[in-house]
Order: C-alpha cells, then sequence, then structure tokens
C-alpha cells in the first residue's frame, strides 16, 4: 500500500485579544509569540507626513504609541516599552528596558535598528541574534491599524467645524497654524520632486476664506529680523517719515513691518548708541541783553554736546578697515566747522561740527560732519565760549597728547573753516564789515598761534562774489539795451569757449534766468602762484569799472589770501573746506526738527536738541556699522 504525504501545516499568523475592552492583544505567528500591553493607541498622521515601514508590507506607522511588549520564554523572558513620536516630520523610535524601564535606546531609521540594539544589551553574548522592530513594536498588528483608521473615520464624521464668522480668535489662530504646518510638510515633498536635493522653504503665504485674509509667516532668525528692522529704521530717518505718516501707510500695506516694531528698534537702537556716546545737556546763559525779549527766553532751554574722543573712537576703526586711515602713519586732520541759521525772528539754531579731512570723498556729504555742540539760541562770543568750554578742552588734549584709539595714539593736526560771520564770532574779531575785519592781515587780540589752520570758506566766496558780479554785468547791458539775442549768443559761446556749460533761458513772466555760476564745472584746477596773478589783474580791472569803495572784504580774500591756502592746502584742496555740507545739514536740522509739531518735540515734550543728537548717534551707526540699505526682490 503507498504512502500517504503527509501536508505541511502552514503557520498562520493569529491575534488572540478583546480589544479594545482589554488594552491585551497575544500575537503569534507559530514561530514567536508576542504579547502587546496597549498603553497609548496613537494616530496615523495625515500625508504626507505619515511615513510606511521598508518592506514589502508597508506597514503605517502611528504618532503617539506607546506599547509594552513581552517576548521569550523561562530566563530569556523580556519586557520593553516601545514609544514611537513624529519629531521634525520623521518618526522617532524608542524603547525602554531594564528595571523599572531605566535604560532606553532610540532610533530615527527604523523600528528594527532600534529593536536590535536593545537586543545587544539585553542579550550581549548572542551578537548574531536579530529580531524584528515590526513585530517587537507590534507595528503589523491589524486589530490596532483597524482601531486607528475607525476613530479617525468617526471623528471626521462626527465633527462639525464651525464657521469662520463664529470662531473665536484662538480657534482661528489653531486653524491657520494647522494649515500652515500641514502646507509647509507637503511643499517640502512636492518641492522636492521639483528642485531635487535643495529643500524648499516657506516664508510667508497668503490666502483667503470668504474675504477673510490670511497670513503665515514662517520662523524666521531673529538677527535676520533684526536686520531688517535696522533697515527699516534707517530708511525712516534718513528720510525723514514721520511716525504718523508711516502708521498711515502700514495700515494701508500690511507687509510693511509694524509701526510699534519700528519705534522698538529705534529705542533699542537709540539707547545703545547713547551708552556709546553720550548726550550732554549745558544749560544756556540767560544775563545777555540779547535775551531781554520775552520770545527768546521763552525758547531758550538747553544745549547740547556730544564729546569728540567718544565719536572718534567709534568711526577711527571703520576708517582704519576701510585703508582711510593708515596706522603706519597715524595722524588724522581734524576739520571743525560752525554755522547758525534762523528758527524764529530772533533765535538761531547753532551747531559746531567735525569731520576727518583723510575721508576726502565723503567730505562734502553732511552725514560725515559730526555734530558736536548744538544749541538754540544767538550767535554772540560769550553763549559760545560757555557752550564750547568741553569741546575746546577736548581739542587741546588730542592736539598736545592725541587719543589712544585700538593701542594706537592718533596724532592731529586741526582746521577751522566756516562763515565769515561765525569765523569773527569765534576768533572774537569784530564782523566783516568793521575797520580791521581780516583775520589773516591783523593780529588777533587773542593769540591764535600756529596749531589751527583757518581756511575761508569756498563757498560763501563764490556766492558773494561770482553770481553777484555777473548780475551786475548783465544789469549793466540791460541798461543800455544790450541785452539781446546776439548778446546772449556771444556770451554763451565765450563761455563754452572756457569749458563753463551756461545757458540763458526765458521763464512765463517773460524774464530772463540763467545758470548759476556755481558747481565742479564752473572752476578750473588753477596753479596758486597763476591764480595770483589772474586776481590781481581783476582786482585792477575791478578798480577802473567800480569805485574803491566796492570792493568787499570776500574780493580781498580772493585776491590776497586764496592763493596762500590753495599752496598750503593743496593736500586736500580748498573744496574739502567749503562749507556747503554743513549749511545744508544745519537746512535739514531745522526744518525736520523745529516744523510744527514737531518743534521743540512735539507731544512728547522732549527737547528738540536731544531728538537732534539722538538722531546724530544713529546717523553715525548707519554709516559705520553696513546696515543693509535694501532687500532683494524676489522672482516673480
Amino acid at each position: 500500500m503507498p504512502k500517504v504525504k503527509s501536508k505541511k501545516i502552514e503557520n498562520v499568523p493569529k491575534e488572540i485579544t478583546d480589544y479594545p475592552k482589554t488594552d491585551s492583544i497575544l500575537y503569534t505567528d507559530g514561530k514567536r509569540s508576542y504579547n502587546y500591553k496597549i498603553k497609548q493607541e496613537g494616530l496615523y498622521p495625515q500625508p504626507p507626513i505619515l511615513v510606511y515601514t521598508q518592506g514589502k508590507n508597508k506597514y503605517k506607522i502611528p504618532n503617539g504609541y506607546c506599547v509594552e511588549t513581552t517576548w521569550g520564554r523561562g530566563e530569556k523572558k523580556k519586557t520593553v516599552k516601545c514609544f514611537i513620536n513624529y519629531v521634525e516630520g520623521k518618526p522617532l523610535f524608542k524603547i525602554m528596558y531594564g528595571i523599572n524601564f531605566s535604560e532606553e535606546v532610540q532610533s530615527n531609521i527604523s523600528s528594527t535598528t532600534a529593536a536590535n540594539a536593545v537586543l545587544r544589551k539585553l542579550f550581549p553574548l548572542n551578537e548574531k541574534s536579530l529580531i524584528s522592530g515590526v513585530h517587537l513594536f507590534g507595528i503589523h498588528l491589524i486589530t490596532l491599524k483597524q482601531a486607528r483608521e475607525n476613530i479617525r473615520s468617526t471623528k471626521e464624521n462626527n465633527i462639525q467645524l464651525i464657521s469662520l464668522e463664529h470662531c473665536s480668535k484662538s480657534t482661528l489662530n489653531k486653524r491657520q497654524h494647522k494649515f500652515g504646518n500641514q502646507l509647509k510638510q507637503h511643499v517640502q515633498v512636492e518641492g522636492s520632486k521639483i528642485y531635487g536635493k535643495d529643500q524648499v522653504v516657506l516664508k510667508q503665504i497668503s490666502y483667503s476664506i470668504r474675504d477673510m485674509d490670511f497670513q503665515i509667516d514662517y520662523e524666521e532668525k531673529n538677527d535676520i529680523k533684526e536686520k531688517k528692522l535696522i533697515s527699516a529704521v534707517q530708511a525712516i530717518d534718513l528720510n525723514y517719515i514721520p511716525r504718523e505718516d508711516y502708521r498711515a501707510l502700514a495700515a494701508v500695506e500690511s507687509n510693511l513691518q509694524r509701526e510699534w516694531a519700528i519705534s522698538k528698534q529705534r529705542l533699542k537702537l537709540t539707547t545703545e548708541m547713547n551708552q556709546k556716546i553720550p548726550i550732554a545737556l549745558i544749560n544756556l546763559p540767560l544775563d545777555f541783553d540779547e535775551y531781554s525779549n520775552s520770545e527768546i527766553i521763552q525758547n531758550i532751554k538747553k544745549g547740547g554736546t556730544r564729546s569728540v574722543k567718544d565719536i572718534l573712537k567709534y568711526i577711527v576703526p571703520t576708517l582704519i578697515s576701510n585703508e582711510i586711515l593708515d596706522i603706519n602713519n597715524p595722524i588724522i586732520h581734524l576739520r571743525v566747522s560752525g554755522d547758525g541759521r534762523n528758527v524764529g525772528r530772533k533765535i538761531k539754531h547753532v551747531m559746531i561740527t567735525i569731520a576727518i579731512l583723510n575721508d576726502i570723498q565723503n567730505i562734502h556729504k553732511p552725514d560725515h560732519h559730526n555734530t558736536t555742540v548744538l544749541f538754540s539760541g544767538v550767535e554772540k562770543y560769550e553763549v559760545l565760549e560757555i557752550m564750547m568750554a568741553s569741546f575746546i578742552k577736548e581739542l587741546d588734549e588730542i592736539k598736545k597728547n592725541g587719543l589712544m584709539i585700538g593701542k594706537i595714539i592718533w596724532n592731529f593736526v586741526l582746521y577751522f573753516s566756516s562763515d565769515w560771520k561765525f569765523l569773527s564770532i569765534c576768533l572774537g574779531f569784530n564782523s566783516a564789515n568793521s575797520k580791521f575785519f581780516c583775520p589773516w592781515c591783523q593780529v588777533s587780540k587773542y593769540d591764535q598761534g600756529n596749531d589751527w589752520k583757518i581756511i575761508p570758506d569756498e563757498l560763501h566766496i563764490l556766492l558773494r562774489i561770482w553770481d553777484r558780479l555777473w548780475c551786475l554785468v548783465l544789469a549793466e547791458l540791460k541798461e543800455f539795451n544790450q541785452f539781446d539775442d546776439i548778446c546772449r549768443d556771444e556770451i554763451v559761446k565765450e563761455m563754452n569757449r572756457i569749458g563753463v556749460n551756461f545757458q540763458f533761458w526765458q521763464e512765463k513772466s517773460n524774464t530772463w534766468n540763467h545758470t548759476l555760476l556755481m558747481g565742479d564745472d564752473k572752476k578750473k584746477n588753477y596753479d596758486a602762484q597763476q591764480f595770483r596773478f589772474e586776481a590781481e589783474d581783476w582786482l585792477e580791472l575791478f578798480k577802473v569799472l567800480y569805485m574803491p569803495s566796492d570792493i568787499t572784504p570776500y574780493m580781498h580774500v580772493l585776491v590776497c589770501h586764496m592763493s596762500e591756502f590753495m599752496e598750503r592746502h593743496k593736500q586736500f584742496g580748498i573744496k574739502a573746506f567749503s562749507c556747503a555740507a554743513v549749511e545744508k545739514k544745519n537746512h535739514q536740522q531745522v526744518t525736520h526738527f523745529f516744523r510744527q509739531t514737531m518743534k521743540d518735540g512735539g507731544k512728547n515734550k522732549k527737547s528738540a536738541i536731544t531728538d537732534i543728537l539722538e538722531y546724530e548717534n544713529r546717523v553715525l551707526f548707519y554709516l559705520f556699522d553696513n546696515v543693509e540699505t535694501s532687500t532683494p526682490k524676489p522672482k516673480k
């Protein structure tokens, strides 16, 4: 009788449980059994966050899952506690073992990596033993899979979302946050398909639901955010944009930085700079005859000063790094200037500035003339003497002893340049129309010494002589009825011949106007000696045409002293001593800080002098701390 072959009995995996009534599940495949005690069921994340196991089965990996797993027999029976939590979009597998589960291993690679790591800890002698991480964690359990999916489908069917108009602010924020996170994950997954290994980083998204606009700003590094705020503060400061105007603009354009954030950053910047360059307030004297007017006394309060040494210590390191100053030749040519401008019928805004002549490329820019003394009052020697006391003391110290900056002692050559009136007041001279008017031809009643170089202001010489004389010439032509088209053409041709860009044009009122004889193209590069000869010839011709009494002090300086200054200061050129930048700086300060509601501080009753000097401190930060003035526009 032939033998009957016995059929091979297949080991069918079984899950024996009454879950969820009990938290225990027994799993066996005929070879090995696992007892699971479910501590936390967990949920499957939504795609694209959801991750699957490796291999052909591709089990879903839950999030927020915890189970105690027991396997083995006799002495080899072990119990571990397994956890799965998603961290930054990836599942982290953690296994706790030992007495009271006091030790742990974890892996973000796979469950099997974590399982075999703990197996080597539990059975160090069996290095070749392996275990399935899917089985140890119970990821494959159909019972749990069905429970999770039933819960999700039940929740999704039962949840009735509240309409937006009835949602509280916190609910709207939660929905917006959830939507933003899920969108970010989805963008990263889809972005990798288009851009490859280059990760797509969301910065900001905008969307609307039922005419309700939403905007999500993703995490931005604090240093980048602060740089943008500083750039915004700089743009507002340098363009004199009032707070209320910016607030109105920000209300229209939501992408602009909020005004409160701008103000907070400005206050922080001001505080930091005031610590580096302190501002000192000085009471102005009120015991002069000029102050008998009640309006003057009412408007005069305090003056302000900043230390020359503090300013130099702040800006010199940057000038060294920009190779403007040479540490091998530590000499700084420091120019002092002053100017006064009316802010009322009898009140002047008086300022003293310093500028570094070594930085010749920026000497004509107002922001590179740093205000050291500032007050509103009258231009009078006694007032300047009090206000400039500490300033003069510092100049005397750095002239005699130098100034230590970065372990280098810098020596100073001092220059002074201003308009004639301010120059005469500072030197204690009489006005320009007095008998002894010239500071260079007469000995001062004060010992000036040879340490200071006093240079006339090129700007005022040009203003007082060139255009004035030209107007006299045109006036004479008109007086004798010779100012016709032929005459104008001849003048333009002659100007073009000597290299001067000059034009006539007729205004709507039928009056003729002409190009001002100012600017770089109106000045030739003269040799000092040649200039002197031509100036003397010009003066002789002037005496023939006009009366000797018509000779002004500026003409005297032009003819008798200008060639000397051209020769002595040819290193920088006479143009480096022009007060145009100081005049413009004073004009900007008066125009902005003394206008209507801003006058003397406006609503907050803060002194305009303090406001200006704090603004000056911030400008130093903008100039010497490499503040970004623009950001690249995104591709559209």
